[in-house]
């Protein structure tokens, strides 16, 4: 941190090439830290549920209080970003997520464990939207990288919570939400300890005489959020819903067939993020999105020929690949979307509709399948997903140069009790 003449002032130090700021790979482990947490209760939730008496529509609501919870405070906490200190936000959401899931070890009631995953929901909601919101103000040149580095992460916590919790579920069902908790509480220390870098300036100059107002409703903003919704839809529909289904009843494969196939997606998709980080840099965000969720469509669409064994490994780990390389382009391309003071309200909104289907995807599909209309449920995932991307194609060239390189305006900013220049 200089300043010209100041004596004892010191330059901040830049990532090494390739690397992360120490500050960006926190963010990254408390977001991860809070995604393992919600996958490590996936084999624990239905075994947990019996043991209280809970039936097939009673752990139907337990699942569903959860997703409602997240859906309820993704507007609210982009809200929240833009106003309050969104280093002590992010905090304040993991310890809260901490402190439900230790809670959710201990209920002796259906009741209970409903109202105890609706309100991990609700901090869970929080967090997510606060982290990503705080990292779309690091450094604008590593952005895609950075969001890469995000999906890396969040893969992981997502691959590596079922793994714990399949593996604890066997010694106490209660054992996987206390150790969850325990996890959480460290990343929520090591955040407040460590310091949180603060990107976002607290204040921003008044608009000047005359000036148009920075605006949330961008074309930006729409575009990559109805692209954000058919990624959810086919994630948490197609991935966590449909196809295993279709493996069972249509490949014939066993259960643990079909979970060495998903680690074996997870493994490319993990390795293959940073090159998608890369080719964003490359190609453009916009050129990214419109061809990665165009690919997501088209393997998706694989999953008619699902009877054959083969096919349907295929069309699964093509399309996981295929979902990593939506991510850090989307990312990016979300944080140029609107302008900085926006993008907090901004992550809210992409969350919501990707929260949305969440709920609509299984709602729909299991209504399909009930129906004995397997190939139309397919069909409704590849065909939602290009039309996504044909939408996305339109709607983003009306969006223009990106606002945040226009409307930035480095503000200084305290950090404890130094001052540097804050980054757009």
């Amino acid at each position: 941190m200089s300043e010209a003449g100041g004596a004892g002032r010191r330059r901040p130090r830049r990532p090494p090439a390739g690397g992360h700021p120490a500050g960006v790979l926190l963010v990254c482990a408390i977001i991860a830290g809070t995604q393992m947490t919600w996958g490590l209760v996936i084999p624990v939730l239905p075994v947990y549920a019996d043991d209280l008496g809970a039936g097939a529509a009673d752990l139907g609501a337990v699942v569903a209080a959860f997703g409602l919870g997240r859906l309820l405070m993704d507007l609210p906490a982009g809200m929240l970003a833009q106003r309050v200190d969104q280093r002590r936000l992010l905090v304040v959401a993991v310890l809260a997520v901490a402190v439900a899931t230790l809670l959710t070890g201990a209920v002796t009631s259906v009741g209970q464990l409903v109202a105890a995953r609706f309100v991990t929901g609700l901090a869970g909601g929080v967090a997510i939207t606060t982290g990503q919101a705080l990292l779309t103000h690091s450094d604008p040149d590593r952005l895609a990288r950075t969001m890469g580095a995000l999906q890396t992460y969040q893969l992981a916590g997502g691959a590596l919570g079922p793994v714990i919790g399949g593996l604890l579920v066997g010694i106490d069902a209660r054992l996987p939400f206390a150790v969850g908790g325990a996890v959480l509480l460290v990343l929520a220390v090591l955040g407040a300890v460590r310091r949180v870098p603060r990107w976002q300036p607290v204040t921003y100059p008044p608009v000047p005489n005359g000036a148009p107002a920075p605006r949330l409703w961008t074309a930006g903003l729409v575009s990559v959020s109805v692209v954000g919704f058919s990624i959810f839809f086919v994630r948490f529909g197609g991935q966590q819903y449909l196809f295993p289904v279709l493996a069972y009843e249509r490949a014939g494969l066993t259960p643990a067939q079909l979970g060495l196939a998903i680690a074996v997606t997870t493994i490319a998709s993990l390795a293959l993020v940073g090159v998608a980080a890369k080719l964003t840099d490359r190609w453009g965000r916009r050129r990214v999105v419109v061809l990665s969720t165009a690919l997501l469509g088209v393997v998706t669409l694989g999953f008619l020929g699902s009877a054959s064994a083969p096919v349907f490994l295929a069309a699964l780990v093509l399309t996981g690949v295929a979902t990593a390389f939506t991510g850090p382009a989307t990312g990016a391309y979300l944080a140029d979307a609107v302008a900085p003071q926006k993008r907090g309200m901004a992550v809210g909104v992409y969350r919501t509709c990707g929260d949305a289907a969440t709920l609509v995807g299984p709602l729909v599909l299991g209504w399909m399948l009930a129906a004995d209309a397997d190939a139309a449920a397919v069909v409704l995932l590849g065909v939602t997903t290009l039309t996504a991307a044909a939408l996305f194609a339109v709607l983003s060239r009306r969006s223009g140069r990106p606002p945040s390189a226009a409307s930035a305006v480095p503000v200084p900013v305290t950090v404890g009790s130094q001052t540097e220049p804050a980054r757009p």
